[in-house]
């Protein structure tokens, strides 16, 4: 009996006195507290997971799609080498065997923080081409397949007259631009120009703002290689400039306001360069010229009724370096068309197109008119001095300073013809799975 009442007594302790009860109780809402946040943190960390993973799938698609940009731009830039028997070439132009029907991929290019390579199937005769490009960034892989054909390219100067692939830069207060023009990259200028002309330049670059009420535009224009004709090499006028030709044109001789005995206008082979001297007038009948370099100090002039196509050569193929000069304007020079005269319906100019990527320098007798064309897809073109230019103009880079007038005319005869086929974009799509074989399965 004794037991029993000390057991009731201490169940009536137990139910007034709470001591020991604060540190199971705060252990459960410790427990809580602890259950409540750790929720919290596991669903921030899927959050930033699936955030991590969305950014680097987007980063990586869009690396393919560079990728598959820059296939496009190298193999424009090298189609005259693609053939049936040279069917693959590399990201600077060199030669590549085959596998299965597939050029093999290029290393790893860096694009910001993701990457990328592509594959290439190999050069047909019907002009097709397969690009699979794969894009990475972080864990994540994304894959595209494009598929180009060759077309012929449509007028290049049809829309802007004053065109760079890459960049262009305006600096000077006296620039005076009075043509559309535009770049694929940015357009960088100082001194306050005056741009009267739609401005184009690359997707996501920058450009200052025209005047003269004009728009500024994003977008891309390639600049196709030349398609010089079969038969130039052996079949020009090149014999019009020389004092005793012999050749397939013998006979015809240009006109030389300096006597051809004392300085001739032409320096033979291996150099082939027409040099116009200073304060000397050249007239040019002929129709296509094939030189390896161009100098004007004095007046170039081409006749009414007349059509004048100089082509210069590659500066390998003449003994010379990647950006030596091959075409220069000088200081007190000019290049003139009676072939332009609107009072009459006459639109053709001079037309220099360079094949290389040799350098071409434009300054002008101050104040005085030119006429002419120069197209020059793989070369730099430099712009000074305060002449004013009649005509189109385009090259990989531009760049103009100094006080010149650059303006076109809408009736200016385009010089299409000259110009090669060029890749364009057939089938885009996203394939899926992993890389596997062919390259292009899946797509």
């Amino acid at each position: 009996m004794v037991a029993i009442d000390r057991f009731i007594l201490l169940v009536r302790d137990l139910r007034r006195d709470q001591r020991g009860i604060a540190v199971p109780t705060a252990m459960m809402a410790l427990i809580a507290s602890f259950a409540l946040a750790s929720v919290a943190v596991m669903s921030t960390v899927d959050v930033q997971q699936g955030t991590q993973r969305d950014h680097n799938a987007k980063e990586a698609i869009a690396a393919a799609d560079a990728g598959a940009n820059i296939a496009l731009l190298r193999l424009n830039r090298f189609l005259p080498s693609l053939t049936a028997a040279t069917p693959c070439v590399g990201p600077n132009g060199e030669f590549q065997t085959p596998t299965s029907g597939w050029c093999p991929s290029t290393t790893s290019e860096k694009v910001g923080k993701a990457s990328y390579s592509y594959r290439i199937s190999s050069f047909t005769e019907a002009g097709t081409i397969n690009v699979v490009s794969v894009g990475s960034s972080g864990t994540v892989s994304r894959r595209v397949n494009v598929s180009l054909k060759t077309s012929t390219p449509k007028n290049v100067f049809a829309k802007e007259r004053l065109i760079s692939q890459d960049e262009m830069e305006i600096k000077g207060t006296g620039i005076n631009i009075e043509t559309d023009f535009g770049t694929n990259g940015n357009i960088i200028d100082s001194g306050s120009p005056r741009l009267c002309g739609n401005e184009r330049i690359g997707p996501g670059k920058s450009g200052p703002t025209p005047t003269c009420g004009k728009q500024k535009t994003e977008g891309t224009q390639n600049l196709p290689p030349i398609s010089v004709p079969s038969n130039l090499a052996t079949y020009n006028d090149n014999c019009r400039l020389e004092l005793n030709c012999t050749g397939v044109k013998a006979g015809q001789q240009d006109t030389y306001s300096k006597k051809f005995s004392n300085k001739n206008p032409w320096v033979a082979p291996p150099t082939k360069k027409i040099d116009v001297a200073s304060q000397n007038l050249l007239t040019m009948g002929g129709t296509i010229y094939w030189v390896c370099q161009i100098e004007i100090q004095g007046t170039l002039y081409m006749p009414a009724l007349t059509s004048v196509q100089i082509y210069v050569e590659k500066p390998q193929n003449c003994g010379l370096k990647s950006g030596d000069t091959q075409v220069v304007i000088g200081g007190q020079a000019g290049v003139e068309s009676d072939s332009y005269n609107t009072s009459q319906g006459l639109y053709e100019v001079p037309g220099i197109y360079v094949l290389g990527d040799g350098s071409v320098k434009m300054e002008g007798k101050p104040e005085s008119s030119n006429e002419v064309m120069i197209y020059a897809p793989y070369s730099e073109i430099d712009i000074g001095g305060r002449a004013k230019w009649t005509g189109m103009i385009a090259g990989r880079t531009i760049k103009i300073h100094g006080n010149p007038t650059i303006k076109s005319d809408p009736k200016l005869k385009l010089p299409e013809t000259n110009v090669a086929s060029l890749f364009e974009r057939m089938r885009y799509v996203e394939c899926t799975g992993a890389t596997a074989t062919p390259p292009n399965a899946n797509c």
